[in-house]
């Protein structure tokens, strides 16, 4: 049983304390019904750094300090928090003059029953933001618990322009030579190392930090959750999803019997639902009509961040980058299967269809590459309605007029910061 004192004790505690950091490129949009606010997202993104910028907002809008409360279940101090002790946290609440609260529950996932604490919450009228990460309950599904009842805010390691504001770069339209040099070498930090917030505040450590960003997503997340039994199996799967531009069931099953490794088809394709599943990996399907065309085609794997790739082995620049496109996509919002696809062809390929956009990727554009990387382009908008056409590289940037269509080259540190 948590004491009245010791919740009055945690919610003064975190009200005090001081806010500072990177402020978060986040479309934040509070439901005005009775929805929860989920925050979801990989570990060690910064959800609860979110949730406390959501708070600093609030607090400017004039909400008073009163109805805005935070608390971390995993703090020592509530262990074995149960139901009815969440339900004496709101009388709390209200003896502190309370009223229509603006409750965030951190690391929800540690007390039994917390949904139907949140629905009554919400059916009383107050605003609630969950979050949570654990083997327990994965942070996808903190929103499905809530059958309904919760938008999703997506979480993912810093883009560009936060990883920039992180280290003291304001990025303006005429730079020295010095600057631009600066931004080049910043740009090429972040392609190889990405954008885990540990990471980018401690670059001497990064190494370091992803590992066990790594071990804690793979044990915790995976290992412990689903009594996953074959780790080595596991990780191999991890090492060939980094270095694959193209994989299917079959292509991941045959490599692996090929390494001396055995595991059934079931099982992997039950491993790459885990990896999914935290986060750790995102499929790219195919934008075909046939579904069994796409199962033969198989998707393009990606990982949520650069720096995993690097530490899996990866160092291949031109994978890099498209792994970077594909994650800023993702935080732009686009939706595998739904409004994102690559696009396969008879001898060409474009990297990515995102809406009404085809956006073809390549380090370098020089003349051995130049007219197979438009071409492609200019192939795929006889299957596609695409208004706009990109070719995004890591530096060069033109126009280009080609059978009527224009195409864009647009360097990698524009196209991310647009």
């Amino acid at each position: 049983m948590i004491e009245r004192e010791t919740w009055a004790e945690v919610i003064l505690d975190y009200r005090s304390l001081p806010f500072d950091g990177v402020e978060r490129e986040i479309d934040v949009r509070i439901p005005t019904t009775q929805m929860a606010l989920a925050i979801i997202g990989p570990r060690r993104v910064g959800k609860t750094y979110l949730m406390r910028q959501i708070i600093e907002k609030l607090r400017s809008e004039g909400i008073p300090e009163e109805n805005i409360a935070y608390v971390n279940l995993e703090d020592p101090r509530l262990v074995g928090t149960s139901l009815e002790d969440l339900m004496v946290l709101l009388e709390v609440l209200r003896e502190m003059g309370g009223e229509k609260l603006h409750l965030f529950l951190d690391e929800v996932q540690v007390v039994d029953g917390w949904e139907r604490f949140v629905r009554y919450l919400l059916d009383t009228g107050n605003r609630v933001f969950v979050s949570g990460s654990s083997s327990k309950l994965l942070s996808k599904e903190i929103a499905t618990q809530l059958r309904g009842r919760s938008i999703a805010v997506h979480v993912f390691p810093f883009s560009f322009g936060e990883f920039l504001r992180a280290r003291g770069f304001a990025p303006k339209r005429y730079l020295s030579s010095a600057k631009k040099a600066e931004l080049r070498r910043l740009l090429l930090e972040y392609l190889e190392w990405g954008g885990y917030p540990e990471v980018v505040l401690n670059p001497h450590l990064r190494i370091e930090i992803l590992k066990g960003i790594l071990d804690l997503t793979i044990y915790r997340d995976i290992v412990e959750r689903w009594e996953v039994r074959n780790l080595s199996a596991l990780r191999l799967l991890l090492k060939i999803l980094a270095r694959s531009s193209h994989l299917t069931l079959t292509k991941a099953y045959s490599t692996m019997k090929s390494l001396g490794v055995s595991i059934g088809k079931g099982t992997l394709a039950d491993y790459l639902e885990y990896l999914s599943d935290a986060f750790i990996l995102h499929r790219l399907p195919p934008y075909v009509r046939s579904y069994k065309k796409a199962e033969l085609l198989g998707f393009k794997p990606y990982l949520v961040d650069n720096g995993l790739l690097r530490i899996t082995g990866v160092k291949d620049k031109g994978r890099l980058l498209e792994n970077l496109v594909m994650v800023e996509l993702l935080r732009r919002g686009f939706e595998p299967g739904e409004d994102l696809f690559y696009v396969p062809g008879d001898g060409w390929e474009v990297d990515f269809l995102a809406g009404d956009e085809l956006i073809q990727v390549s380090y370098e554009i020089h003349t051995l590459n130049r007219e197979r990387e438009l071409k492609a382009l200019l192939n795929a908008t006889k299957r596609v309605d695409a208004e706009r056409l990109t070719v995004v590289t890591f530096a060069g940037k033109e126009s280009v007029e080609l059978n009527g269509r224009r195409i864009d080259v647009v360097p990698l540190q524009d196209w991310l910061l647009r």
